[in-house]
């Protein structure tokens, strides 16, 4: 193709701190389970004569999501008043970072087409602001929730360094990871705890100059990112070749006609008048909350796809370990506690995925520790996968701890002198199959394991039993 996009995100990123930004009020996560216009105040509701003041876990948490990215922490910044007039912005501005923000520039490497390739995005600045309400519409009415007024927000905007809608979403799940897995907030795009705005152009491969942008809104999943982006380049690549001009815009995407139309006209920075907010001084930052703030900070989801690609993982299986932050928390925590990875991405896999699914939560229905105990007795040989499997769902379905289960159902590890001589049993038992292994056919090995197991009645570990008849026929 001759035509080549050029994109360019701003993510807003709604903090999970237990309060607004600039006032001591409730910072509620599910709106549409909160009594509308309870969690508000007058600071948050912006009545005369009530001051703004910065708190600092969701100051903390802004902080540690710069980190995360890898950006520069400003130790001075700045708020500044974004003017605009729309019905759920009380005071006609919003509190924002234009000029001076907290955090600023670097890169993020993420992993993309299907974690074999590693990309790098630049980050321009990733700022801290207050949300505005919420318009509701019924019934041919509007109705305001201030409940959202004055929430604290992150807005991260990066440069026009994406070249397709992919690795848009790879950049994004990549992001999402990354502030689930440092508990900065849900990132839910469904309940608008992220929310992403898409700016796109394209040009000729050959030029060096952008084309006029256009920003697209109002996409709730990655699937509706994947699919506006890719319509938005298609649109303008035919009024461009039509000899037509694109128009600086804001449209809104419809997920359900799969097409997006005009919102507005896009603004710049001289519409919404930026000047200093006179009623909040410089943000000073001090290198000792940095440094506290640093300790919090976890392993990256690009350092982990790293790890596991390294253990030759399979997408399947990183997939599985990443799609749930409290399942990667896990892993990372029993490979850190000495377990081999493989061992425990399987049992992710086939127990813990199969669990959630065929019971559609996405919660971990038992602690580290009851996990824990189950894959040690399985490594010492005191459990055998059938029965640790066993263990395992009724720990997860009753809430039982691992010991109260193996007593209950009688599970005692077998001694290993009592499988040899149920070998040595077999293989007397059966001489012709022994003379076929000996003479080639490793198929055969399959039915000796099948007599042996026969006769421990299922208690012995297969694997071992394999072991034993290798030994006794070599």
């Amino acid at each position: 193709m001759e035509w080549e996009p050029i994109i360019g995100l701003e993510v807003h990123i709604k903090l999970n701190s237990p309060n607004k930004l600039f006032c001591k009020c409730r910072n509620t996560q599910e709106f549409d389970q909160t009594q509308p216009n309870t969690h508000v105040c007058p600071t948050c509701m912006w009545q005369p004569g009530w001051l703004p003041q910065v708190n600092l876990e969701p100051l903390q948490k802004g902080i540690l999501l710069g980190l995360a990215l890898g950006c520069k922490i400003n130790h001075k910044s700045l708020f500044d008043r974004k003017s605009y007039f729309y019905p759920d912005l009380p005071m006609g501005y919003q509190i924002t970072q234009e000029k001076v923000p907290l955090n600023v520039e670097w890169e993020v490497e993420f992993w993309t087409d299907n974690y074999t390739v590693k990309r790098k995005v630049r980050i321009n600045n990733a700022h801290l602001e207050a949300d505005a309400g919420k318009m509701i519409h019924e019934d041919g009415k509007a109705y305001i929730d201030f409940n959202r007024s004055g929430t604290p927000l992150v807005e991260i905007v990066t440069y026009p360094d994406f070249r397709w809608a992919d690795e848009v979403v790879d950049f994004l799940k990549e992001l999402q990871r990354r502030v689930k897995y440092n508990n900065i907030g849900y990132a839910d795009l469904e309940k608008g705890q992220m929310r992403v705005d898409v700016n796109i152009s394209v040009r000729k491969k050959w030029e060096q100059k952008y084309r006029t942008r256009v920003e697209v809104k109002n996409m709730n999943s990655f699937g509706a990112i994947k699919r506006a982006i890719d319509y938005e380049i298609k649109r303008q690549i035919e009024i461009w070749e039509n000899w037509w001009e694109v128009d600086q815009e804001t449209r809104w995407w419809d997920d359900i006609a799969w097409e997006s139309y005009v919102m507005r006209s896009k603004e710049n920075a001289l519409d919404y008048r930026y000047f200093p907010d006179p009623d909040l001084p410089p943000l000073v930052v001090s290198q000792d909350l940095i440094n506290e703030v640093s300790q919090k900070l976890a392993k990256s989801g690009t350092q982990r796809i790293e790890e596991m690609l390294d253990q030759w993982f399979n997408k399947e299986y990183i997939n599985a370990i990443l799609g749930n932050f409290e399942i990667s928390d896990l892993f990372e925590a029993l490979v850190k506690e000495g377990f081999e990875p493989k061992f425990v991405a399987k049992w992710i896999m086939n127990a813990i995925i199969r669990f959630m699914k065929q019971n559609q939560t996405y919660e971990l229905p038992f602690g580290l520790e009851d996990f824990k105990e189950v894959l040690r007795l399985l490594k010492e040989g005191k459990l055998l996968e059938s029965q640790a499997k066993i263990v395992f769902f009724e720990m997860a379905s009753e809430g039982k701890n691992p010991q109260q289960i193996i007593q209950e159902k009688g599970f005692k590890p077998v001694d290993q002198g009592e499988i040899l001589s149920w070998v040595q049993e077999a293989l007397e038992a059966n001489p012709q199959a022994v003379e076929q292994f000996k003479q080639g056919d490793q198929k055969v090995i399959w039915f000796l394991i099948g007599q042996v197991m026969k006769k421990s009645q299922g208690k012995a570990d297969p694997k071992l039993v394999r072991e034993l008849i290798l030994k006794q026929l070599s």
